[in-house]
């Protein structure tokens, strides 16, 4: 358990998410499942994350788990990884809590999915099919400073690619990602839009005007999970409550000691200028609180 402090933290954000919630978060495993395992939502995201580059035609669900090539080597599980028509790999990665080696992590997904292609004998010609990897973050990395970054390979001097491109890393950032409904303007921010804000905000003008966030709005409904879909998210989200609360309260805790620690080593500082300056040290100690052995010994 944690303390009464971070206790009173989860227990106003859990009578606040009961008023409120009526749709899955999708940065909890349960509730992406649920939302991305629809056939037809998965599609329309991959689209519009690639719109005017790649359009996907149709998508097979593949086997998450990657066995190694290798004793040694980690056996990679992705959230969703799906094919398109052409062969053309897409994995769609979650990540809730920060991690300043994600990016490597998700680089390393990549790569092993481009390896995964070689075949044995003279005659392959290292044909290389497009692999994507899509990754939603609900935090920020230091490198990108944007809300969408996307990774590739390029020419350093021109910043051009190599051809058709083979492999892409798009990443995109919850936390940086802050546009109004009315600064919405392509089918991605669209959508990032409902997926951040769902349970905020009313989605009716969403629902109204396009049938894709109609289909994405009612299979992120709660009530449309089955019941032991329901019994995993709620699970799920009572640990996500649970780590954010002790989060915010570490957070909250490390500031106000960060802020007393501040003022105490300002209150050092001053005494001591006071004292070079030539002050008496009883008017030292009755300005700053400090005893005479402290402001001795500065």
């Amino acid at each position: 358990g944690y303390s009464s402090a971070a206790s009173d933290v989860y227990k106003r954000q859990t009578k606040t998410h009961k008023t409120m919630e009526h749709y899955v978060n999708i940065m909890l495993d349960g509730g992406f499942k649920a939302v991305f395992g629809d056939k037809q939502v998965a599609m329309d995201f991959i689209n519009a994350a690639l719109e005017g580059e790649h359009k996907v035609m149709d998508i097979t669900y593949l086997d998450k788990e990657l066995v190694p090539e290798l004793i040694d080597e980690r056996t990679v599980i992705f959230d969703l990884l799906c094919e398109d028509e052409d062969g053309s790999k897409f994995i769609l990665e979650m990540q809730n809590c920060p991690q300043r080696y994600f990016f490597n992590r998700g680089f390393y997904y990549i790569c092993r999915m481009i390896s995964r292609q070689g075949e044995t004998g003279r005659d392959w010609k290292y044909e290389l099919l497009p692999v994507y990897g899509i990754y939603l973050l609900n935090f920020s990395l230091p490198e990108f400073p944007l809300w969408r970054t996307d990774v590739v390979l390029a020419n350093e001097l021109t910043g051009e690619t190599f051809g058709r491109i083979k492999l892409k890393q798009v990443y995109i950032s919850f936390e940086r990602f802050d546009l109004s409904y009315e600064e919405c303007e392509t089918p991605l921010e669209k959508t990032i839009y409902v997926l951040k804000n769902m349970n905020l905000f009313d989605m009716s003008p969403f629902k109204e005007k396009e049938a894709y966030f109609r289909r994405l709005l009612d299979v992120a409904n709660v009530n449309a999970l089955s019941p032991k879909e329901r019994a995993t998210y709620d699970e799920n989200l009572k640990i996500y409550r649970d780590w954010k609360a002790t989060m915010e309260y570490a957070v909250e805790e490390a500031e106000t000691k960060g802020k007393a620690e501040g003022e105490r080593l300002a209150t050092l500082r001053n005494a001591r200028n006071m004292k070079k300056a030539g002050v008496d040290l009883s008017l030292i100690a009755e300005c700053t609180g400090l005893s005479l052995e402290i402001i001795q010994s500065l």
